[in-house]
């Protein structure tokens, strides 16, 4: 069994990824992490989550909270966070210290936060996305591809769309798609390809590309109707961290490594 802490249980994203790993016959939630002071502290966090059940596992306040059997940290194999910056890179800390495998799916991080994580991999097996889908993840190559076939052909737009509560625009897989299109081109880049960042109601998670061509045009999009999906994904990135930590391999992987 992987052994897992999960940070966030009442987030919309992580209170699914306790659900899903939960039910995962290969993993273990041993416990969650939630914001000090918080009610909801030293509760079982199957029902903190939404779950409606005892999962045998509580809420505390810290990665590094005393459980009666050690530090919470120190009885995992995977911390899991998907909440905010500041929580994000105090678990990146904690992680190194304490030899975890680390996945993250914050975004909006600066390009110092994000040299932290580069720098941690080298001593941890990491993986920090924006999705992990896996629908996603192949709409990646194909965008690539299609990126690279079209690039003296088309005009180049990104259409995002999230619920009026995400706070960074665009989204973290928005520029994880452009940065993919731009590694297959030549003759454009980055800079080249134009966001759309729509914020409206609870729209859990929408990607366009589009490729505006003379009298014609092609599109690739991905609607995700319900968080469910990525939380099965992280449940996979848990399995393949764990495995990679156990085998003494740190770096930083992505979900190209977790589908093949």
């Amino acid at each position: 069994m992987v052994k897992v802490v999960i940070t966030a249980p009442r987030g919309a994203m992580d209170s699914l990824i306790v659900q899903e790993a939960f039910k995962h016959k290969e993993i273990e939630v041993v416990g969650c992490v939630g914001t000090p002071g918080s009610s909801y502290i030293g509760k079982d966090a199957g029902q903190v989550c939404g779950l409606g059940r005892d999962i045998g596992a509580l809420v505390y306040d810290n990665l590094e909270a005393e459980t009666g059997a050690g530090m919470l940290i120190d009885q995992c194999d995977v911390v899991v966070d998907y909440s905010r910056i500041e929580v994000s890179m105090d678990a990146l800390e904690k992680c190194v210290a304490h030899g975890k495998a680390y996945l993250c799916g914050t975004t909006g991080f600066t390009d110092e936060q994000l040299g932290a994580f580069a720098k941690a991999a080298e001593h941890i097996a990491l993986m920090q996305t924006a999705n992990t889908s896996y629908v996603v993840t192949v709409m990646k190559k194909l965008v690539r591809e299609a990126a690279a076939l079209l690039e003296d052909k088309a005009g180049m737009e990104i259409i995002e769309l999230h619920s009026d509560t995400k706070l960074d625009a665009p989204s973290g897989t928005a520029k994880e798609l452009a940065e993919e299109m731009a590694s297959g081109m030549k003759l454009k880049g980055y800079d080249d390809i134009t966001f759309h960042s729509v914020r409206a109601g609870n729209t859990p998670s929408s990607h366009h590309i589009l490729f505006g061509c003379q009298g014609e045009m092609f599109q690739i999009s991905h609607d995700a109707y319900d968080w469910r999906c990525y939380a099965i994904g992280a449940c996979d990135a848990i399995l393949y961290l764990a495995g990679r930590r156990e085998a003494g391999d740190p770096g930083s992987y992505t979900m190209f490594d977790v589908i093949g």
